[in-house]
């Protein structure tokens, strides 16, 4: 059997590293994933850095933790049902591959459960100590294993876990600030078909792991008697990741990889104001370092035999940097109900001659209902429903040359809904 070396299109995935868009299991552009509590889900996470409703606030903005003076423990999760299909508009599949070029669609839709886990505790009057344990990137996606893209991607899953302590000082009563460490392990698995000869394929798998290291940042202030306004920093993370590379029926080509990849810093601006004693107004605007994610070069270690004639090529991805803006509202509707409502535009990094199977990113808009009931002095729980409308993603993607050439053209239609609960408990 002759092996052709050819462009491994699931190295690319390992830089959209967990998200949603609209292939994947997270709401942000790219593949952030800001679902880390459900009291924010409510109002699409408008007023993130500057609500401190509870624990998660040690998440969002160590400094607002200051408004907690009692300790309290967060635990939430997130169901995300990912619904979106691929219509092809003329792609085509390797040479090599001519009489058995695939289905004309490919439904990728997923589900997907995101938990946290947030605790405060306070020192003093001054100091407040906070610990999260969070999913910031996130992605899952899954085609049919002969859809006519597989030579692009199958199935991608890819998970982040972060363990961010941090603490928070207060000034005086208008300003506090605060900062955190954190430590992030990246898991990926990612398939796809490769062509090893004329007429013959097979099922390619990249899995590997790694952690990195970073920090965050905040400040939040009460700039009048009804408004507050909060800002927080998230460092850029880089993962040394280590793995390996496996071919179905072709395990002479297999062997150990290694990358480095940067996932990207992130800045919000964060207010809310009260507007009397039963309505506050909450604003966010996001910005994400997404210009991090250039290139992907991964490089195989220890590779013998044919393995090592076949080098993995070098991924351009060219992402920009983005914004994400979000606008929401809270209603006291008793002592013990709040009503919460909220949208959100997500502007996407991804450009048009850069989208990819596994992460057809595009602007989108989220719409958010919620609710928040208060069980007694010590209990409060938080329900949310967000739905998600991406635009229309086109995709024009090549990849490969000579026989294992292959092109995938067309559109991606879809939507996503997020269930959010959580249970907020002071002791």
């Amino acid at each position: 059997m002759k092996y052709i070396p050819f462009k491994f299109s699931p190295l690319h995935i390992a830089v959209a590293t967990l998200g949603l868009g609209i292939g994947s299991i997270s709401h942000a552009a790219g593949f952030a994933l800001l679902e880390q509590n459900a009291s924010g889900a409510g109002v699409a996470y408008a007023g993130k850095a500057a609500i401190a409703e509870d624990a998660s606030a040690a998440w969002f903005n160590p400094a607002s933790m200051a408004r907690l003076k009692e300790r309290q423990v967060v635990l939430g999760g997130h169901y995300v049902d990912l619904n979106a299909e691929f219509h092809n508009e003329g792609s085509t599949t390797p040479p090599a591959m001519a009489g058995n070029p695939g289905r004309n669609v490919g439904d990728f839709g997923a589900e997907g459960y995101i938990p946290n886990f947030h605790l405060v505790v306070p020192f003093n009057d001054k100091i407040n100590f906070g610990l999260s344990v969070a999913t910031p990137f996130g992605l899952k996606t899954d085609y049919q294993q002969d859809w006519i893209g597989r030579f692009q991607g199958i199935t991608s899953d890819i998970k982040t876990l972060n363990i961010n302590p941090s603490a928070s000082y207060q000034i005086n009563d208008q300003w506090s600030v605060g900062a955190g460490v954190s430590a992030e392990k990246l898991d990926a698995k990612l398939s796809a078909s490769s062509v090893l000869g004329a007429g013959v394929e097979s099922l390619t798998t990249i899995a590997g792991d790694g952690w990195g290291y970073g920090f965050n940042l905040g400040a939040m202030g009460q700039i009048t008697p009804a408004t507050r306004v909060g800002v927080a920093y998230r460092s850029a993370i880089e993962h040394d990741l280590k793995g390996n590379v496996t071919f179905a029926g072709a395990g002479v080509l297999n062997s150990d990889l290694a990358a480095k990849i940067r996932l990207p810093a992130s800045l919000a601006l964060s207010s809310v104001t009260a507007l009397d004693s039963r309505w506050q107004v909450l604003t966010d605007a996001t910005w994400t370092e997404w210009s991090t994610i250039q290139q992907l070069n991964f490089q195989r270690v220890n590779a013998v035999g044919p393995a090592a004639g076949v080098p993995i090529p070098v991924q351009d991805y060219e992402w920009k940097n983005s914004w994400r803006f979000a606008v929401g509202g809270i209603y006291k509707y008793s002592d013990t109900i709040n009503l919460k409502a909220g949208v959100a535009y997500d502007i996407t990094p991804v450009p048009d001659e850069r989208r990819k199977v596994r992460l057809p990113d595009e602007n989108r808009i989220t719409l958010a209902l919620g609710s928040q009931y208060k069980f007694d002095k010590a209990t409060t729980f938080d329900v949310a429903f967000q739905y998600v409308m991406p635009d229309k993603a086109k995709i024009d993607s090549t990849e490969g040359a000579g026989g294992t050439q292959s092109r995938v053209l067309g559109t991606v239609e879809g939507d996503a809904i997020v269930l959010s609960g959580q249970v907020a408990y002071k002791f």
